[in-house]
C-alpha cells in the first residue's frame, strides 16, 4: 500500500467545462443538465416525511449512535438477497453520501492498492476527478462497444475495470473490452426508467452483479436518479474485498460515526421498491409482503403500504413513459439530431446523440451558443481526454435530458435550430460582406 497526496488540480474535462460556461447567462436554457427532472412519487415524499418527524420525536437525530443497531444494512442486504439471489450481509453494506462519495473513496482505495483505472467513455465526471485527486493513473478508456483507446499511463499496474449499467450518459449497455482485471466496480446508475425493455434492463443489471466476485469487485448503487431526489445524497457500495472494506471503515472516522438514518431508510425504501417491482403483477402483494418482513425483522418501520407501493410503481412508469417520448423526439429524421450505431439510448434520462449536420468549429459554436442563451453539454465534458475523444468517439455528440417535459426538450430542439440557423446565416453574411 502507498500513500498519496490529494491532488487539486482540475481534471481536463472539468477544465474543458469551465472554458465552455464561460460568459453564460445564470438562467441559460439548458438542455443537457445530469438531473432526474421529472419530480419524485408523493408517496416516497409523504414517507420520507413521516420518517423524519418520528426519528425526530424519537429523538434519533440528537444521537450520532445508529438508531437500527445496523439494521438498516441487514434488511437493504436481506433485499438485495431476496431480489437477486446472491447471499449478502450487513457487513457487506457501506451506506455513504451519494455517488460522487462512493466513487471517491473506492478510487482512493485503489490508487492506495497500485490500481490503474479503466474507464468508459463517455463517464460521470467524478471517475476522471477522483483519477486524479488520488493519483490512479487512467490506463484505458473504452467505448461502448468495447473499443479501447491506450493512454500511455499506468502501464505494469494492476488494473480495476470500471463499468456504468447502463451507461450514465449516453443510457446504453456496454460491451466490457477484453481486459484482464484485477479489481471491478460496478456503478448501476438506472434500476427503473427502461425506454421500452424493463424486463431487458433488470435481467442485465441481475446477470452482471451474480456474475460478480464481490471479494474482487464493489457494486454501488444510488436511489437519487431513480427516485429523483440527489439532494438526500444516499448511496451504498457493496463489496466482500476485505481491504476495501476496512478503507471504508477507516474512513469512516473522517466523515460521522453513521450515516445520516433518514439517507440509510431511503436506500431501503429503494430496494424495497425495486424488489416488489421486478416480477408479475399479480405477485406485487406478495412481494411486497416479504420486503415488509425483512424490515420489521431488523427493527425498522413499516415500508409504505401495498396500494402506496403500487402508486410509487405508476409514478415510475409514467417516468419511463416520457423518458421514451422524449427519446423519440431526438429520433426524428428531420430533427437537429441522429443516433450514432449502438448508442441509442435503453434506459434512463440520459442521451448522446450527434449533431446530423456537423459543424467544423464545434466547441466554439457551443461556447457561441452559451452566451447566445443556449447550454450544450458536448464530448468533452463528459470524463476522458481530447486525445481519447479524438480516438474512440470523435463526432460532435450532446449530452439531452429526457426527463424534462416534452414541452420544454421540444422547444429546446427548436432553440437548437434556430443556434444552427442563426451560425449559419451569421456565416454567409460575413463571407458577402468580405
Amino acid at each position: 500500500m502507498r500513500n498519496t497526496t490529494p491532488s487539486t488540480a482540475p481534471v481536463e474535462c472539468l477544465a474543458a467545462f469551465g472554458a465552455l460556461r464561460a460568459g453564460t447567462a445564470q438562467h441559460t436554457f439548458e438542455i443537457g443538465e445530469g438531473c432526474n427532472h421529472y419530480p419524485p412519487a408523493p408517496e416516497v415524499g409523504r414517507h420520507l416525511a413521516t420518517l423524519l418527524h418520528d426519528l425526530a420525536t424519537q429523538g434519533s437525530l440528537s444521537l450520532y449512535a445508529d438508531p437500527f443497531r445496523g439494521g438498516a444494512k441487514a434488511a437493504f442486504a436481506d433485499l438485495l438477497t431476496a431480489r437477486f439471489g446472491v447471499t449478502l450481509a450487513a457487513q457487506d453494506i457501506t451506506f455513504v453520501q451519494g455517488g460522487t462519495e462512493a466513487i471517491s473513496l473506492i478510487t482512493h482505495h485503489l490508487a492506495n492498492a497500485g490500481h490503474s483505472l479503466t474507464l468508459p467513455l463517455p463517464n460521470y465526471y467524478a471517475f476522471d476527478q477522483s483519477a486524479v485527486r488520488w493519483g490512479a493513473p487512467v490506463e484505458r478508456y473504452y467505448r461502448h462497444d468495447g473499443a479501447v483507446q491506450h493512454t500511455g499511463a499506468g502501464s505494469g499496474r494492476r488494473t480495476a475495470l470500471v463499468e456504468v449499467l447502463p451507461n450514465g450518459v449516453t443510457g446504453t449497455y456496454y460491451t466490457r473490452p477484453d481486459v484482464s482485471a484485477d479489481f471491478t466496480l460496478l456503478d448501476v446508475v438506472f434500476q427503473h426508467g427502461a425506454l421500452g425493455d424493463p424486463a431487458g434492463l433488470e435481467r442485465a443489471i441481475h446477470d452482471r452483479i451474480r456474475d460478480l466476485d464481490l471479494a474482487h469487485s464493489a457494486v454501488i448503487m444510488t436511489a437519487s436518479k431513480d427516485l429523483s431526489l440527489p439532494g438526500l445524497r444516499a448511496a451504498a457500495i457493496i463489496t466482500r474485498n476485505q481491504a476495501l472494506r476496512a478503507h471504508l471503515a477507516a474512513d469512516a472516522f473522517d466523515r460521522a460515526p453513521t450515516a445520516a438514518p433518514l439517507a440509510s431508510l431511503l436506500m431501503v425504501l429503494y430496494a424495497g421498491v425495486l424488489h416488489a417491482y421486478h416480477g408479475p403483477a399479480e405477485l406485487l402483494g406478495e412481494r411486497h409482503h416479504v420486503a415488509q418482513q425483512i424490515a420489521a425483522a431488523h427493527g425498522l418501520p413499516d415500508l409504505p403500504c401495498t396500494g402506496a407501493l403500487g402508486r410509487v410503481h405508476a409514478h415510475l412508469d409514467a417516468m419511463a413513459d416520457r423518458f421514451r417520448r422524449n427519446a423519440a423526439l431526438l429520433a426524428d429524421p428531420d430533427g437537429p439530431f441522429a443516433y450514432a450505431p449502438g448508442l441509442t439510448p435503453a434506459a434512463g434520462y440520459s442521451a448522446f446523440p450527434s449533431l446530423s449536420r456537423p459543424r467544423a468549429d464545434f466547441l466554439a459554436w457551443v461556447r457561441e451558443c452559451g452566451r447566445n442563451g443556449l447550454r450544450l453539454s458536448p464530448t468533452v465534458v463528459h470524463g476522458g481526454t481530447a486525445a481519447a475523444w479524438q480516438a474512440l468517439l470523435p463526432g460532435q455528440h450532446l449530452r439531452v435530458n429526457l426527463s424534462e417535459s416534452t414541452e420544454r426538450t421540444a422547444a429546446g430542439l427548436q432553440y437548437l435550430e434556430a443556434a444552427l440557423g442563426r451560425t449559419a446565416a451569421s456565416k454567409m453574411a460575413g463571407a458577402a460582406s468580405g
